[in-house]
């Protein structure tokens, strides 16, 4: 087979492309352009063979976009780049269906010319089978810049082993909640997949908004970003359904005062009740790492902020040093928050916050309420709190199997468990809550909050908070000595009765002490429902003569 022959020139001679677009001679092509270059790789595309110089001086937007039209005229292929080469551009590239923008891991450079004004750098609307793989991106902090990577209303996108960075300007609309700019941004498109990415040197890093479905960010490093790290953004009339993020890792994110950044944000935008919700979202195996300042004086508000979402999962998430909370929830409704490692927040571990049908199981939560150096409200803090505002509740809420503790030499994680005033339905399970600074679980409110706790002492407790209806079973009792006492009157260390049939009301006409606690009445015997009044007795059986 002569040199005319070989397979690619045959290629390229059939789509026309021997002629005078290609300036650069073939034989020019680099060790590394010419490996990837196989035989019977028939839908391979060469950057250097449509006329890249790869020097990082001469323009080589022109030559790209004429290997990225040619793949597409031939009905999909393989643009590759060459390793370790730098790709100048002055104009943006538009990637078209059936292409993919390639070299291999150790990533070849696309940076911009000196006066590159195009809003972004990588373009790709109404598209489908398309891909970006091991590439790096210099965006160099260009003003004209709103996105990196910009897809817009396009189907089955990989973005594998891209290196973004340098779009670090923004600004942030509290209103729609909209950022003007992100290194990656996905808008109204369909099966998505983000994996292995790194991000950096951002206002906003990974954006997926409008009327999305089926995306996947895995495996990603998010850094020195300043407002957002993976943002997931919705309105009055968008959702995103079926979205992943796992094994991501998140740090340094958020500027100084006034700024106040989000590692993880997924949100419809705004306080609003109307917005449309999230559907099959899921937040599993990320680290996120937040900054050591208070909410309120930059850092971090929430490190893993799920908002307006029905059907969710986060499960085994490490969240250390938020600003506000370590994972907090607002207008939600079917989430199962599950076996995350969450401490050292300002002021609390997991917040469930005016959100509905929530399962709080298996966390590890510690040490939070640090306070450093921030304004907080008297608000109780510490593990795990329910909480609202005037005119939301937080319902139907199991809190179980949990561990909030404090470990600290001084103690500044209030309570264990929290629960606000107005929250309504709430049953909590055997958790572990020891060392907390004010007790291990307080409420205020009393609608429908059902707990079971017996904890085990050598004593009566002299210190800590209690709340009424805490039972306290004595480990070795002395002799005549009640084994189990109820705290009758909430305090610290509350008012404590022995659970004994003298300390049963005469009449059910007296208001009950605790939840639970039995009555009889002449033949009948009576439970109490609740403490408020005497009618909280109610009858549950009629005992034989």
């Amino acid at each position: 087979m002569t040199a005319q022959e070989t397979p690619r020139r045959r290629v390229l001679a059939g789509l026309g492309l021997l002629g005078a677009a290609v300036t650069v001679p073939l034989a020019a092509a680099t060790p590394a352009e010419a490996s990837l270059t196989k035989p019977d790789d028939l839908n391979a595309y060469p950057a250097i063979a449509y006329g890249a110089i790869a020097d990082g001086v001469a323009d080589d937007a022109a030559a790209l976009q004429r290997a990225i039209d040619a793949a597409a005229a031939a009905g999909g292929g393989t643009v590759h780049l060459a390793a370790g080469h730098r790709y100048l551009i002055g104009t943006s590239l538009k990637l078209k269906s059936g292409v993919a923008l390639v070299s291999d891991r150790s990533r070849a450079s696309i940076v911009l010319t000196a006066g590159y004004g195009e809003p972004q750098v990588i373009s790709a609307t109404g598209v489908s089978t398309v891909a970006l793989r091991n590439l790096k991106i210099m965006c160099d902090e260009r003003p004209s810049l709103v996105a990196g990577v910009l897809v817009t209303g396009a189907t089955d996108v990989l973005v594998d082993n891209v290196h973004v960075e340098g779009v670090g300007a923004g600004t942030y609309d509290t209103e729609s909640g909209e950022a003007s700019s992100a290194l990656i941004r996905f808008l109204n498109s369909r099966r998505v997949q983000i994996t292995g990415c790194r991000v950096t040197k951002a206002y906003v890093g990974i954006n997926v908004a409008g009327n999305s479905s089926h995306v996947t960010i895995d495996d990603c490093d998010v850094h020195d970003v300043t407002q957002f790290g993976v943002h997931v953004l919705g309105n009055a009339t968008s959702h995103t359904e079926h979205l992943t993020v796992t094994r991501c890792r998140l740090e340094r994110i958020g500027g100084t005062f006034p700024q106040v950044g989000y590692p993880i944000y997924i949100t419809a935008g705004g306080n609003k009740q109307s917005l449309h919700k999230h559907r099959f979202v899921r937040a599993m195996d990320n680290s996120v790492v937040g900054n050591r300042k208070a909410y309120g004086r930059g850092g971090n508000a929430d490190l893993l902020a799920v908002y307006d979402i029905f059907d969710g999962v986060f499960e085994r998430n490490v969240l250390f040093y938020g600003g506000d909370a370590g994972l907090s929830t607002d207008r939600c409704r079917k989430l199962v928050i599950a076996n995350n490692i969450v401490g050292y927040c300002n002021t609390v571990g997991i917040n469930v916050w005016q959100s509905n049908d929530v399962t709080v199981v298996g966390n590890v939560v510690y040490n939070n309420h640090q306070n450093y150096g921030g304004g907080l409200s008297v608000e109780a803090r510490g593990g795990i709190r329910t909480y609202a505002r005037a005119g939301f509740k937080a319902e139907n809420v199991v809190i179980t199997g949990n561990r909030c503790f404090d470990d600290q030499q001084t103690k500044t994680q209030d309570y264990g468990i929290f629960i606000h005033q107005r929250t309504k339905g709430v049953d909590i399970g055997a958790n572990t809550l020891t060392g907390n600074k004010e007790g291990m679980f307080r409420t205020g409110s009393k609608e429908n909050i059902t707990y079971s706790f017996v904890v085990t002492l050598d004593a009566l407790p002299t210190e800590g908070y209690w709340e009424k209806g805490m039972v306290v079973q004595l480990r070795d009792p002395a002799p005549g000595q009640p084994l189990r006492w109820v705290c009758v009157v909430a305090g610290t260390p509350g008012t404590w009765r022995p659970e004994a049939a003298q300390d049963v009301p005469a009449s059910i006409t007296a208001v009950p002490s605790y939840q639970g606690q039995l009555a009889l009445q002449g033949a009948a015997l009576y439970v109490a429902t609740g403490t408020a009044s005497a009618a909280d007795w109610r009858k549950v059986a009629d005992l034989p003569a």
